[in-house]
């Protein structure tokens, strides 16, 4: 690999919506608090909610 193009990794603290703390490397030298993740997610949990969908993805534009 060539030197000097790579970005510095930091450690930091990432907290999962449940309130728990995982240490991660990071680029960004920030600690992160997740609004969503597997546990409230509808792509992990199966609760699906088309409340908002009215026939088409698209009903709300105007071609």
């Amino acid at each position: 690999m060539k030197k000097g193009i790579h970005p510095e990794y930091y450690e930091i603290n990432v907290t999962t919506t449940d309130g728990k703390t995982v240490k991660m490397y990071s680029s960004v030298k920030k600690d992160l608090v997740l609004s969503t993740d597997n546990l409230n997610h509808p792509a992990w949990t199966g609760q699906r909610n088309n409340e908002g969908a009215k026939g088409s993805k698209f009903a709300g534009f105007n071609f």
